[in-house]
């Protein structure tokens, strides 16, 4: 194994160039990025890339990314890139964001094509000298993929690399400690609209900065369904607990998450009296419900908010607009007429064969829309690649 302190503000071109040789002839190095160590091979070699899986005991379909010097050299590598896109590469690079694309064809860099059965490629530009450097010096992209073996803490210092690899790499090229600790930002562009797959060093906040006019999600682990009704004690607990016990029954209930709130500022309460006892009869348990008003932070998280009447819609649309693409009430969804009485009424004051009434219409409700329900989880785990 060869070792080269190399000064990352002007790094020693004879060093570079060894880097380079090593990369020729299908080794594996280290060197620096703009956030993390990365291990490097030449991407157009299959041993060399072979080598590097068995090396991070990495599975083949676990994608790694590259390291090039310019959106020109991206182009080569992915299918045509819309104007949006491009701007949004000339914004965000070079430096600590990895961009995903969609990969060219089969011939293009064919090895990594069959590993990856997206046909995406993940790309970096660096602003790091040392890395900028290599890249400029070398035909090809090189790999750049973290220092560590899979599964394991990121390394931060060279002897934390030589801690976990020995004497199985080809050549290190240490410019000292790295700055960053969570890795880079990786945004996949092949998603409508262009989904945050990891926030790294640069925080979602700063990428919308640089992209004000471009749609952009965080990437989510599961699905969220937000019931919403006035005080949040009757109507949408009942409708909250009957979803979690249907959805109980599929393979989505780890994926799911169902909650409820209310659109009025009250006292917090527990579930109102008919409403636990009714739910109870039914084997659904609301004893450590306690209702919350909406907040801004509850619709921003939620994907599916259910309103359990016209005046709670016409409410959250009022008061939440960026967010009204998500606003449904639940009797009129998916109905292609209008209906003369879209609400589900308010049982309290009344008595508990009323409540009974209204569970009754709400779990028949609730199972009328549950295959529209299921289709969007799909399309939601899709998107998120859960």
């Amino acid at each position: 194994m060869e070792y080269y302190k190399i000064d990352p503000a002007k790094p020693d071109k004879e060093i570079i160039q060894k880097a380079v040789e090593i990369l020729r002839n299908g080794g594996i190095i280290v060197y620096p990025t703009d956030t993390l160590y990365g291990l490097g091979v030449d991407a157009l070699n299959e041993k060399a890339l072979t080598r590097l899986y068995l090396l991070k005991q990495r599975g083949e379909k676990a994608p790694v990314s590259l390291m090039v010097p310019n959106i020109s050299a991206i182009k080569k590598y992915t299918a045509k890139l819309s104007p949006e896109i491009n701007n949004a590469l000339k914004k965000l690079l070079p430096g600590k964001v990895t961009v995903i694309l969609p990969q060219k064809d089969k011939d293009t860099l064919p090895y990594l094509f069959r590993m990856n059965k997206k046909n995406k490629l993940g790309f970096r530009i660096p602003r790091h000298n040392v890395c900028s450097a290599l890249n400029k010096s070398y035909p090809n992209p090189i790999t750049t993929t973290s220092a560590n073996i899979s599964g394991k803490a990121n390394a931060l210092t060279i002897q934390d690399i030589i801690a976990q690899f020995g004497d199985k790499l080809d050549l290190i090229l240490d410019a000292g400690p790295v700055k960053g600790k969570k890795g880079s930002t990786i945004i996949d562009f092949t998603k409508n609209p262009f989904l945050v797959l990891r926030e790294g060093e640069v925080s979602v906040d700063k990428i919308r900065k640089k992209l004000p006019d471009i749609p952009l999600q965080k990437r989510k682990s599961k699905y969220v369904v937000t019931f919403v009704c006035s005080g949040n004690i009757c109507r949408s607990p009942l409708a909250m607990g009957i979803l979690r016990a249907m959805l109980s029954k599929t393979k989505y209930r780890n994926l799911v998450e169902v909650n409820s709130a209310g659109t009025l500022n009250l006292p917090t309460q527990p579930v109102y009296e008919y409403a636990g006892e009714v739910a109870e009869e039914n084997h659904i348990d609301l004893s450590e419900h306690f209702s919350r008003p909406v907040t801004e932070r509850i619709m921003d998280e939620a994907d599916l908010v259910v309103c359990m009447a016209l005046n709670h819609y016409t409410h959250l649309r009022a008061a939440f607009p960026q967010h009204k693409e998500k606003i449904i009430m639940l009797k009129q969804w998916n109905r292609p007429k209008k209906l003369f009485n879209p609400s589900i009424a308010d049982p309290i004051g009344h008595s508990r064969d009323f409540f009974r009434d209204t569970y009754r219409e709400i779990h028949k409700e609730l199972k009328r829309v549950f295959p529209f329900l299921i289709q969007d989880i799909k399309r939601f785990i899709k998107y998120n690649d859960l």
